[in-house]
């Protein structure tokens, strides 16, 4: 393929944003939808005669920038609203950030991202791709107005062994390309033998890059200076410790409720994912002799070993994350990951050793075997 074709390839398929500003009084809303329980959904709107799709960044953002709670559409009208924030309101003008829909799917709305002070630092979509691709970036992503990427930290990238695994430090970057929060550096482990990554989505693993005027030079010098040993030090006992810890009927509930949730949010890309783990875990039911295992307590259900480790569960997990799920489903399930990993196992320490765990969990849709796929 021609370096030509490459770069057309990459301009029809790579987001496309556009900023602006405009004030409350340019802002049209269309169809208001409530559900049954009184959930408000207002997501056909006009800024400033443009028609965009509103996403939840959008309304966080606003309600942020404004000081106003997120169930006030419950009881007011949009034009109420925003009539009540120009008479209240000197600093009404805001930027937004528009992301339109890729070339080669033109047939996407367009969709409006966060709204925030004009006056706010910003990094722009194609300055931060550059940056990355110049800094070592890894596994370069985009979604829902963040940039993720992957970064050995200043250190090295220094391999480890935990039990039999193999193991990489590394980081995670998260950029806002629409203003709204700060770039924030999340610490994680890659497992060789899969490529699994973990990341630890928690307040204990997480650092934010403080910012300027100049975000570039604030976001280059946080990754050639970061290297947090002691964060490393701690990540790596959690994983330790999970190794000699079964995991309790609590976790494993909580695990199969959050890949329920993505299964039916469209957000697995692989079928019976949702099996594979009840047949890792074991069948809960059978092995205490209860129809429903909401029966127990939740005391109870903490105490309750299954068959599998907590190392079995953050392997699953992340493999899910990293080969089986899109991008949305494998935040949720990092952000499950974390609060795991930073808090003590309901059965800490209770198994004797470590044991050997498999590479993959997973059939590979090729229909190799699971050690195979690498």
């Amino acid at each position: 393929m021609s370096t030509s074709t490459i770069s057309k390839t990459a301009t029809e398929t790579s987001p496309r944003f556009s900023y602006a500003l405009a004030s409350v009084g340019d802002i049209r809303v269309g169809t208001v939808h409530r559900s049954p329980g009184g959930r408000i959904s207002l997501r056909e709107l006009e800024i400033d005669g443009q028609p965009v799709v509103a996403t939840r960044r959008f309304w966080r953002s606003f309600f942020t920038r404004f000081g106003i709670a997120e169930n006030v559409f419950r009881y007011f009208r949009p034009d109420e609203v925003f009539s009540r924030i120009q008479s209240q309101r000197d600093d009404v003008t805001f930027r937004y950030c528009i992301a339109r829909a890729p070339i080669s799917a033109s047939k996407k709305a367009d969709q409006v991202l966060a709204v925030t002070n004009p006056n706010r630092p910003i990094i722009r979509y194609d300055d931060i791709r550059g940056l990355l691709d110049g800094n070592g970036g890894e596994d370069i992503r985009y979604h829902n107005g963040v940039v993720t990427s992957t970064h050995a930290p200043r250190g090295g990238s220094r391999q480890f062994a935990i039990g039999g695994d193999q193991f990489r430090d590394r980081f995670c970057l998260e950029t806002p390309v629409d203003g709204y929060g700060h770039p924030r550096l999340f610490l994680s482990m890659l497992r060789l033998v899969c490529s699994n990554g973990m990341i630890g989505h928690a307040k204990a693993f997480r650092s934010d890059v403080p910012v300027g005027k100049n975000m570039e030079h604030c976001i280059v010098r946080a990754i050639e200076s970061f290297d947090n040993g002691d964060g490393y030090a701690a990540l790596r006992q959690r994983f330790e410790s999970s190794q000699t810890s079964w995991a309790s009927v609590h976790e494993c509930l909580r695990l199969n409720e959050l890949l329920e949730s993505l299964r039916r949010d469209q957000q697995l890309t692989q079928e019976g994912l949702i099996g594979r783990f009840r047949s890792l875990a074991g069948d809960l039911n059978e092995l205490y002799g209860l129809a429903n295992l909401d029966a127990l307590s939740d005391k109870r259900r903490r105490i309750l070993p299954s068959k599998a480790r907590v190392y079995d569960l953050i392997n699953y997990a992340s493999e899910v994350a990293t080969h089986h799920s899109q991008a949305d489903g494998a935040n949720r399930i990092q952000a499950w990951l974390g609060t795991l990993v930073s808090e003590e196992y309901d059965l800490e320490g209770t198994a004797d050793s470590g044991g050997d765990f498999d590479a993959f969990f997973v059939p590979s849709d090729d229909g190799l075997p699971a050690q195979s796929r690498n």
